[in-house]
């Protein structure tokens, strides 16, 4: 069974030292909220609190769909696997349906779709933790972290005593605040645009999985048909969606498969990208 933690710490138990630089980050947050800076900035800051290599705020919609509101990665730019997908939706699948603000779930105690592993692997990770911001019948807000370490007892107490703190923020950010971050961090988006998506180059950093399931599509496959072909369940292929969705900049099949032939992507060179 999943675990996680429901971080309301009574006020007769709390850590024994919170760390002061995690304290900052959360005022930072909070003026980001009120437009006083960019969220990615405020995210770089909690990011490095807390001593994560990457992170990731991510917008879920009850559809399935995930927006990117920002990105920070330590090592942008180093010849490194980018941080371009949201992994919680996999990791965790229909457990999160009941997550609440202020929870924390740490990555290694799912098994998950391999998504996340697989990315791990390629960066050696050795942790993922969820925060949640905000849950509800309309979708949810999080915080996703990755660490190239185990989670010690006293960080997990810091982000325990943080994290109220860090929900209650959201809930009071300015109107709009998130939709006009989501609108102006078409990152992956503007990366493509124009750059065929299945081109050797790969500008979209899309997994050997995650490039055949679009080859497939770019041939008129439905998600059935590219089911079928790879022998994969709908929920795996759709979950390799997920992915796809966010790295390409694109938030539904008919919009990817558009991107797909308006870029006017060749068929691979055989032996670079085969099925």
């Amino acid at each position: 069974m999943t675990k996680h933690w429901e971080l309301s710490t009574p006020s007769d138990r709390r850590p024994a030292m919170v760390h002061l630089a995690a304290a900052d980050a959360i005022a930072e947050v909070g003026e980001a909220l009120q437009g006083r800076q960019t969220l990615a900035e405020a995210l770089a800051s909690l990011v490095r609190s807390v001593g994560a290599e990457c992170g990731m705020i991510v917008r879920s919609r009850p559809d399935g769909t995930q927006q990117r509101v920002a990105v920070h990665d330590e090592r942008r730019g180093e010849p490194v696997r980018p941080l371009v997908s949201a992994y919680a939706a996999g990791q965790f699948g229909a457990a999160l349906d009941r997550a609440r603000p202020g929870s924390l779930w740490l990555g290694s105690s799912a098994a998950g779709d391999g998504a996340l592993a697989d990315w791990q692997g390629a960066r050696r990770m050795r942790e993922f933790a969820v925060l949640m911001l905000a849950a509800s019948s309309s979708g949810r807000d999080h915080v996703e972290l990755h660490f190239r370490r185990a989670l010690s007892a006293d960080l997990l107490a810091a982000v325990e005593a943080m994290l109220p703190a860090l929900a209650q923020a959201w809930a009071r950010r300015q109107a709009g605040i998130v939709s006009r971050a989501i609108s102006t961090h078409r990152t992956r988006a503007n990366l493509t645009a124009g750059r065929p998506i299945l081109s050797e180059a790969n500008p979209a950093q899309l997994s050997r999985a995650e490039f055949r399931v679009c080859l497939l599509l770019s041939r008129g496959l439905s998600v059935e048909g590219v089911a079928g072909e790879l022998r994969l369940a709908r929920s795996t292929v759709r979950s390799h969606l997920r992915s796809i969705y966010s790295k390409t900049g694109t938030s539904a099949l008919a919009e990817l498969v558009f991107r797909l032939h308006e870029a006017g992507d060749p068929e691979p060179k055989v032996g670079t990208r085969q099925l």
